[in-house]
């Protein structure tokens, strides 16, 4: 999303203070790119995904009800998405703009829902009421 090994420069080969390749501590201009982070939230949004769907197998085949189950996508929603946050080094306003780390952990968690309750219903009765 934002190069640091841009070393941007003016017109002319000459470096403008403010821009990327002055010295530390200096303000620098960021380069931001939507195509990346369009791509960064469409993976993201493909882990979480994933993720209800294989909880809710999981939840469906261990026999879990009731809160246990609605339990068990909390806490593996919180493992992938902190294990999301572990991948990008904590910093998620470098891959994408906008959102805290609260806002990174909680968007995402409806659609996932979703997902977790189809297989969840699903597996549940595939394996116990069949």
């Amino acid at each position: 999303m934002m190069d640091p090994m841009a070393n941007l420069t003016a017109p002319g080969g000459q470096q403008q203070p403010g821009q990327a390749g002055t010295a530390p501590g200096e303000d620098s201009m960021e380069v931001f790119d939507m195509h990346a982070q369009m791509q960064n939230m469409q993976k993201m949004e493909s882990i979480r995904s994933f993720m209800g769907i294989v909880s809710g197998c999981c939840a469906g085949i261990l026999g879990l009800t009731d809160i246990r189950g609605i339990a068990f996508f909390v806490t593996m929603h919180l493992l992938v998405n902190g294990c999301l946050l572990g991948r990008v080094g904590g910093n998620i306003d470098k891959y994408r703009k906008g959102t805290g780390k609260v806002g990174f952990i909680m968007e995402g968690a409806q659609s996932s829902f979703m997902s977790f309750m189809l297989f969840w219903t699903l597996f549940y009765g595939l394996v116990y009421l069949f």
